[in-house]
């Protein structure tokens, strides 16, 4: 497993009228390392949080600090 910490990204919420907002989450884990995995526990804890399901994250702008493998 895979743990990526201090994610930042921009996001945008059309229903809610937000535009280019920064988002942080402190950490996520994934079974794979890889940026496809990564934006989706993203999208997955995005849209059950208070940003919602209808935020659009920029994958462009996604920023993080180096995997580190976890057993």
């Amino acid at each position: 497993m895979w743990k990526y910490t201090n994610i930042r990204f921009i996001y945008a919420n059309r229903v809610d009228s937000i535009f280019n907002q920064e988002g942080k989450v402190d950490s996520l884990t994934t079974y794979i390392k890889s940026k496809y995995a990564l934006m989706q526990a993203l999208r997955y804890h995005v849209d059950s949080s208070y940003l919602g399901p209808y935020t659009e994250i920029d994958p462009r702008t996604i920023t993080y600090n180096k995997p580190i493998k976890i057993q």
